[in-house]
C-alpha cells in the first residue's frame, strides 16, 4: 500500500470526523443508495414491472385529450384531472394526475391520485397512489421515489435528506483526503490505493473495498450529493445562487381573460396546438390545468435542453387560447441554467443512458460503501474489546 499524504495528528482528526459522520449518515445513505439505484431507470422499470398499466398497443390516432379528461372526471366525479403527462413513445400510456375538487371531497383520494389511460381508445388501465406508503407492485416505484426524497416524512423528511447531503458532501472530502497518496503524481500510487488485498483477512478486505469504491465513484458522489442539496434545500440554495447569478422567480400567472360562464373555451388540445405552432420543434412533456387561475401550464422540450423533460414553460389562457407568459431556457439567466442542471445531474439523465448507468452504479457502490464502512467499525470495536485480547 502507498504512503498516505496526510499523517499523524491531522490524520487522526480526519479519521474520527470521517468515521462519526459516516456512522451518523449510514442508514440515510444506504436508503438513498438502494432507492436511488432502483429509480435511476424509473421509466424503464415501470414498463417492465407494470406493462398492463404503462404499455399500450399503438393505434392509428390518439383520442383528443379533452375527451379523455371528460372520461376520467366522469369516472371519478369528486376529482379534477389536474395534470396530463403525455406519452413519449407510441406505445406509452397517458398519465393523468388527480386532485380533489374540495378539501373534503374525492372520497377515494386516500387510495389513488394517478390514473393510467390508453391514449388511443380512452380506456382507464388502472390507478395508484403516489404519495402514501402502499406496498404493491403498482405502487413500488412511487414508494421508492418518495422514500428516496423524503423518507415518507413530508417536509421534515425532505429537510433531513437535504442536510444529510450537506454532511455527506463534506465527509466525502474527508475520505478522499485520507486516501490521497503521498506520491499522487505517480500512477503506481493510485493503483496501490485501488488495490484489494483478498488474502489478508476480512478487516483489510472491507477496508480496501471501502476505499476502492469510494475513490472510484468519488466524482459521481460529489455530483449526486451536491445536486441533492439543491433538490432538498432549494429555499436555502436559491438565495445563495441569487448572490452570484440571479434566479428568475416562478411566475404566478392569472389569465387576463375571465373564463366564460359556459366553461373552458380553449381545450387542452388547442393549448398544445398553440405551443407547437409557436415552437415547431417543441415536444410537450406535460400539461397542468390551473383552473383556479384560468391557465394551462405547459412544459415542453426544445433542442439543446439539458433535461429530457424540457425546461421551457408556456402559460396559455383557458378562455381564449392566448399566450399569457413564456419561460424559455435560452433566455434564462445564468442562475436559471445552473438550477436547470440540478435534477438531470442527480438522475444522470443530463448525459443520457451513460449518465443513468453511472448514477445506477454509483448508487449500488454507495450501498457497498455503507456495508463495508460498518464492517470496518465493527472490526475496530472487536479488535479493541477486552474479549478480543484474551
Amino acid at each position: 500500500m502507498s504512503m498516505p499524504a496526510v499523517k499523524k495528528t491531522s490524520r487522526k482528526v480526519l479519521i474520527k470526523l470521517h468515521r462519526w459522520t459516516g456512522l451518523l449518515l449510514l442508514a440515510f445513505l444506504f436508503i438513498a443508495g438502494f432507492t436511488g439505484a432502483a429509480i435511476s431507470f424509473r421509466g424503464e422499470l415501470e414498463r417492465i414491472i407494470n406493462p398492463h398499466l404503462f404499455v399500450v398497443e399503438p393505434g392509428s390516432k390518439p383520442r383528443p385529450y379533452a375527451e379523455i379528461i371528460t372520461t376520467v372526471e366522469s369516472r371519478f366525479p369528486d376529482a379534477i384531472a389536474s395534470m396530463l403527462r403525455l406519452p413519449k413513445r407510441s406505445d406509452d400510456a397517458l398519465l393523468v394526475s388527480l386532485r380533489p375538487k374540495q378539501a373534503s371531497g374525492m372520497e377515494n383520494s386516500t387510495r389513488f391520485d394517478q390514473v393510467m389511460v390508453n391514449p388511443y381508445n380512452g380506456k382507464i388501465l388502472g390507478e395508484r397512489n403516489t404519495t402514501q406508503f402502499v406496498l404493491s407492485r403498482t405502487n413500488l416505484l412511487p414508494l421508492l421515489s418518495r422514500l428516496h426524497s423524503s423518507l415518507f416524512l413530508g417536509k421534515a423528511g425532505i429537510l433531513i435528506m437535504g442536510w444529510c447531503a450537506v454532511v455527506w458532501l463534506i465527509t466525502l472530502f474527508f475520505g478522499l483526503t485520507l486516501s490521497w497518496p503521498a506520491k499522487s503524481h505517480k500512477l503506481a500510487s493510485w493503483l496501490s490505493v485501488l488495490k484489494v488485498r483478498l488474502k489478508e483477512g476480512n478487516y483489510k478486505i472491507n477496508y480496501d473495498l471501502h476505499q476502492f469504491a469510494s475513490v472510484l465513484i468519488f466524482p459521481i458522489m460529489v455530483v449526486v450529493s451536491f445536486s441533492a442539496i439543491y433538490l432538498n434545500l432549494a429555499e436555502v440554495v436559491t438565495p445563495i445562487t441569487n448572490i452570484v447569478a440571479p434566479v428568475t422567480p416562478i411566475p404566478h400567472i392569472t389569465s387576463k381573460s375571465p373564463l366564460p360562464v359556459t366553461g373552458i373555451a380553449c381545450s387542452v388540445d388547442d393549448a398544445i396546438g398553440v405551443v407547437q405552432n409557436t415552437f415547431p420543434k417543441a415536444s410537450v412533456y406535460s400539461v397542468y390545468r390551473d383552473v383556479k387561475n384560468g391557465v394551462y401550464n405547459i412544459r415542453f422540450l426544445l433542442p439543446g435542453d439539458v433535461s429530457p423533460y424540457g425546461n421551457n414553460y408556456a402559460y396559455i389562457s383557458m378562455a381564449n387560447g392566448q399566450v399569457e407568459h413564456v419561460k424559455l431556457t435560452e433566455t434564462g439567466s445564468a442562475g436559471d441554467r445552473f438550477i436547470n442542471w440540478m435534477r438531470p445531474l442527480h438522475s444522470g439523465k443530463a448525459f443520457g443512458l451513460f449518465g443513468q448507468l453511472a448514477v445506477f452504479l454509483g448508487a449500488i457502490s454507495l450501498c457497498a460503501i455503507c456495508v463495508t464502512g460498518l464492517n470496518i467499525y465493527i472490526g475496530k470495536c472487536t479488535h479493541r474489546s477486552p474479549t478480543a485480547k484474551v
